[in-house]
């Protein structure tokens, strides 16, 4: 008796100019055929499903459809694909990621903040001691060693806040005790530092001296002066911030580090985006790397319906001129690497046990974006044998992923969404499980662009 074959339940089709792309939405396996091709194969599975008489039409594509998992013998080897990717998602948990916190306190009070949101009302701003930076660190190159990829691996450090540069002897002392982890084994010498500041506070003995150390400067900073300067203001002072951001990349440029940009997709950024890209590549001249951010859920800013497709066709459109420049953008370079490698994204960022985020109190937490009221932080680097993965601050992050979540498991852009802000979610709806619709258009549109482009390229070859 011939095997029986039905089309995978992860099997999504894209169609364009006659021809029809197949791909696995959680194994992002790929096939092109002719559309009429594809149209009468996908019926003939669908009214005459032997294995044998499919292969007599259709030849050889019918096993190639059977390889990618495009075609399968039954619903139960769907159902076993979506349990292995669950399960290899849940056990391959590594952390190699510290949020250092060095204060919770900022000089800017930009409209878009997420970290306004989610406010203690008796929340008063703090810096970070030297204690707890030194136990902090300690604690990390603890639970990496335990819960990290092996010693080779890279781990990342953020100097993070607020604002870090609040407290610069904590940024100093942050880089020393890290190298001297390093030197003494219990940190890998790939470990890198970054640090995400607004820019204001850089000195010129500051940006020579994480130079010097080889610390990444991620400098914030939205676009020409006129955009920038709607949302990112300072809180004390007058005038704008545009000219202290800019002279802080540049500053950091003339001392030699490698510095990135982060610049947040406003409304008014995505309207003039032409603008804001010819300043960043032509005036700027951006050359270590720049991300996109799409606004967070914030009540201080309202968005038109249209705003996540529009800010979702400038990633795009940033993307294909960096490309040619060799200007790397993380956020869309994270989906494209994903497709290529067919390595899928199930899940976004760290809060799933990937990483730590050490309060300036020493407190540990899972999500950054909580800091300010201290929700999901628990336990203390001043406790030398607190474990935050065996006392369950994770549990129930863990398994946030699109592939855990009924309404994304037939999306088809499934294997390359990694299910968005869960404390964006948590925020705007009062529940982390529901989905982050910001990044639905995003993650749609992307894999368009990324099946057609491998179909240019496929066909330019």
């Amino acid at each position: 008796m011939s095997e029986e074959l039905c089309v995978s339940r992860w099997c999504k089709s894209s169609v364009r100019e006659g021809v029809m792309a197949l791909i696995n939405s959680l194994t992002l396996n790929l096939v092109f055929l002719p559309e009429e091709q594809g149209n009468c194969l996908l019926s003939a599975v669908h009214s005459t499903p032997s294995r044998t008489l499919l292969k007599s039409v259709f030849g050889d594509v019918i096993d190639q459809l059977i390889a990618e998992q495009l075609l399968v013998s039954t619903a139960t080897q769907d159902d076993d694909l979506l349990a292995q990717s669950r399960l290899s998602l849940v056990e391959n948990v590594r952390m190699n990621l510290c949020y250092l916190l060095l204060t919770d306190g900022c000089n800017f009070q930009c409209r878009y903040c997420f970290e306004d949101t989610p406010k203690a009302l008796s929340f008063k701003a703090s810096k970070m001691s030297d204690e707890v930076i030194s136990h902090g660190l300690e604690t990390f190159a603890r639970l990496t060693t335990r819960y990290g990829d092996s010693k080779s691996a890279k781990r990342v450090i953020h100097l993070y806040g607020g604002e870090p540069l609040l407290n610069s002897p904590g940024v100093q002392k942050a880089v020393t005790r890290t190298e001297e982890l390093k030197s003494s084994g219990s940190l890998p010498e790939t470990t890198k530092m970054v640090i995400v500041t607004n820019g204001a506070l850089l000195t010129r003995d500051m940006a020579q001296f994480l130079a010097d150390h080889q610390v990444t400067i991620g400098i914030s900073l939205d676009g020409p002066r006129h955009l920038n300067d709607l949302h990112r203001i300072a809180k004390r002072g007058k005038g704008g911030t545009f000219e202290k951001a800019e002279r802080a990349y540049k500053l950091g440029r003339e001392c030699g580090a490698m510095v990135g940009l982060s610049a947040t997709l406003t409304p008014e950024v995505v309207e003039n985006f032409d603008e804001v890209l010819t300043y960043f590549v032509e005036e700027l001249g951006i050359r270590d790397g720049l991300s996109f951010n799409i606004l967070h859920y914030s009540p201080q800013m309202s968005t038109g319906e249209d705003y996540y497709q529009a800010a979702a066709i400038c990633l795009i459109k940033a993307f294909e001129v960096f490309r040619e420049r060799g200007i790397y953008e993380e956020r869309m370079m994270r989906k494209a690497r994903a497709f290529v490698k067919r390595e899928p994204i199930f899940i976004d960022c760290g809060v799933n046990g990937s990483q730590i985020v050490i309060a300036p109190d020493g407190r540990i937490g899972a999500c950054q974006d909580f800091v300010k009221p201290r929700t999901y932080f628990r336990g203390s680097v001043l406790d030398p044998t607190y474990d935050p993965v065996q006392d369950g601050l994770f549990e129930n992050w863990k398994k946030r992923s699109p592939i855990f979540m009924e309404g994304c498991l037939d999306c088809k852009s499934l294997g390359i969404c990694g299910g968005g802000c869960p404390a964006s979610a948590e925020l705007k709806t009062g529940d982390r499980w529901n989905i982050d619709r910001r990044i639905c258009p995003h993650s749609n549109l992307s894999l368009e662009w990324l099946i057609w482009q491998t179909y240019s390229t496929s066909i330019a070859a």
